[in-house]
């Protein structure tokens, strides 16, 4: 399942790499027209109807690393601002190329407002593999509350790999970082549902209840997703039906 989470203006607050343009090509697998990334397994609707937050990066914060990054990358960072797409997509296979020491300045995209900016780091982060895992987590805990929704958002797109460091943050983050979290692996669903009924077995009551919670939480909106599906499917039969009603009258 899918959420989109919203755009507030706030204050400031080893993976494998992959060269292949069809990762670039097919962004619009993680992404819709409006920038909001998707995670491929379930629908954005049902996450939309559920939690009703909608993700529009608009506002500055601060990734919390001021370590100067190799030139290289800084072009390649400053490319995904450009208003042509065939040079946005270059500089995202040219960053996954670079690997690790692309993550961190990719994580500060976030920051910028940027939504077509923030897409493609969305996406490159995501390509190069789980190493960019832990630096999104870190910008669950110590960023703005735009980074935060860009990272919670991109940390879905690794599935059942990113669920056990949500839990953590879960358990141990700040309450906006708790609420990243949270929402992040109820987005995730099925894949996250073995590591919540692990952490509900052998946490404390407080963590046990967290996680049973999130996890009544994935099946009802799971359940929400199939009945919406099923009215649909129905609606469309009804249509369908009218519509060759009408023909063979005519």
């Amino acid at each position: 399942m899918k959420t989109k989470l919203r755009n507030d203006d706030t204050n400031n607050t080893k993976g494998t790499t992959c060269t292949n343009n069809t990762n670039v090509k097919n962004t619009g697998k993680f992404l819709n027209n409006g920038g909001i990334i998707r995670n491929t397994a379930k629908a954005v609707m049902t996450a939309a109807v559920i939690l009703a937050v909608i993700l529009t990066c608009g506002c500055t914060g601060n990734s919390g690393n001021d370590t100067p990054a190799n030139p290289a990358v800084e072009k390649e960072i400053t490319a995904l601002y450009s208003n042509n797409p065939d040079e946005q997509k270059a500089a995202v296979n040219n960053l996954v190329r670079m690997g690790n020491e692309a993550i961190i300045p990719l994580t500060k995209v976030f920051a910028s407002g940027d939504s077509e900016a923030s897409k493609y780091a969305a996406v490159a982060l995501y390509t190069i593999g789980e190493s960019s895992i832990d630096p999104l987590i870190n910008v669950l805990n110590t960023g703005s509350q735009t980074e935060r929704e860009w990272a919670a958002n991109t940390l879905c797109l690794f599935e059942a790999r990113a669920v056990p460091s949500l839990i953590n943050v879960v358990k141990t983050g700040s309450k906006p970082a708790q609420d990243a979290a949270e929402i992040a692996i109820i987005r995730i669903g099925e894949p996250a549902i073995p590591f919540l009924e692990l952490e509900a077995n052998r946490g404390t009551p407080v963590t046990a209840d967290k996680m049973r919670t999130l996890i009544y939480s994935i099946r009802a909106t799971d359940n929400l997703q199939h009945r919406l599906a099923e009215e649909g499917n129905a609606g469309n039969s009804g249509n369908t039906g009218t519509a060759d009603s009408a023909d063979q009258t005519a």
